[in-house]
């Protein structure tokens, strides 16, 4: 959900996909408690949307590391200092929004922050939910981001470090481990929760991501666009209908390749940029901010909801109880509190995060002969190896 660059240039239509992505949760959890609304419920968005933000985050997170190997390969970056930026960067764009979100609902006591802070704080919501087949209130949506930050402990290690000729061999092998794991939970009755939570059950959907990043895949506009659409969009009715299927059959383990399918096909799509209506609707200005912001929209969008559920006065009341109108204050409210946080908290974090370890993450630059000769040699070794 961080905005690393998977190339030089910026593309602000990946800002409208996080945008959507982000809206489909908050969508979903707004209106949990009422059937069939906005959506029938057969359709999940909610997963649907965290499915797109792991992709991207594969995504995005592999072509950094992707620039600093560059680097690395050239001569130009240690790998220890390649590996300790990592963790720098990623510690400086999670955790301000994280522990203020921590901090706010562990004062006020909302929810069961209190009675479970230890796994707050240390990451590990994902793993409580697992163990006790439930979602914690005001703290269960945490899981996926500590789903992350759990893969990145190790992602960083393998990229940087393998052979540059066994790692798509790797990604590949960490997707496969990923079925592999719902393919054994469903075997042996593991809770449905578990396989949802826990990093392994997320693997097939970040490698997918992952392999984009690392190979720098674009889909390039053709007249063929409408087909890759087809695709897409079959691939996701497909995921719906099992999603809705009994999770102990085989079959459901399916779910997750399908999104993360479609999801690798948009991404590269959108790198490449899109044109027409479809770019107009992604650059919009206010889907565009909403992108920009949409890591606060996440974190802080379920103690909105909740603060307004304990504080709203009962003449007032109306207002949560009618869903149009719970949809719009709560999503209202989330925004106004992500674009503080934004503007006060992030965004001057991450002008700092920039400035510390801008030169790691650049695409490495050839300024001699020297460095010159060293990328065509690494361009030819990459070309053979493909």
């Amino acid at each position: 959900m961080g905005r690393e660059q998977a190339s030089e240039g910026y593309q602000p239509q990946f800002d409208g996909l996080r945008a959507l992505a982000v809206i489909t949760v908050m969508v979903d959890h707004f209106g949990a408690d009422v059937p069939n609304f906005p959506l029938p419920d057969w359709i999940h968005l909610g997963a649907t949307g965290v499915r797109l933000f792991l992709v991207l985050s594969g995504y995005f997170i592999t072509a950094s590391l992707r620039r600093a190997r560059d680097r690395m390969e050239v001569g130009r970056l240690p790998a220890s200092k390649a590996i300790g930026s990592f963790y720098w960067r990623r510690f400086l764009r999670i955790s301000p929004a994280y522990f203020a979100f921590a901090a706010i609902a562990l004062v006020l006591n909302i929810g069961a922050i209190r009675q479970n802070w230890p796994w707050v704080f240390t990451g590990t919501v994902n793993w409580l939910i697992a163990w006790t087949d439930q979602w914690p209130l005001t703290i269960s949506h945490l899981w996926s981001i500590c789903v992350q930050e759990q893969f990145y402990l190790i992602w960083p290690l393998l990229i940087l470090c393998l052979p540059r000729k066994w790692i798509l061999h790797a990604i590949v092998s960490v997707a496969l481990a990923g079925i592999t794991f719902r393919i054994g939970c469903v075997m042996f009755s593991v809770p449905t929760i578990a396989r949802w939570v826990l990093p392994f059950g997320s693997l097939d959907s970040l490698a997918a991501g992952a392999a984009l990043g690392w190979c720098g895949g674009r889909l390039r506009a053709s007249r063929a666009g409408w087909l890759s659409a087809a695709i897409c969009l079959s691939m996701l009715a497909m995921a719906a209908v099992l999603r809705n299927a009994d999770p102990a059959q085989l079959k459901s383990v399916l779910v997750e390749p399908l999104e993360a399918g479609a999801f690798v096909i948009l991404v590269a799509r959108t790198a490449t940029g899109f044109s027409g209506y479809t770019a107009r609707f992604l650059t919009h200005p206010g889907l565009v901010f909403a992108g920009r912001i949409s890591y606060g929209l996440y974190i802080y969008h379920v103690l909105v909801a909740m603060l307004f559920q304990r504080w709203l006065p009962s003449s007032l009341r109306f207002l949560i109880t009618t869903p149009s109108l719970r949809l719009m204050l709560f999503g209202t409210a989330t925004v106004a509190v992500a674009a503080l946080s934004w503007r006060f908290l992030e965004q001057p974090i991450n002008r700092f995060r920039s400035r510390t370890t801008r030169t790691v993450l650049q695409p490495a630059r050839v300024e001699d002969e020297g460095v010159r000769a060293d990328v065509l040699k690494w361009r030819l070794e990459l070309a053979r190896e493909s």
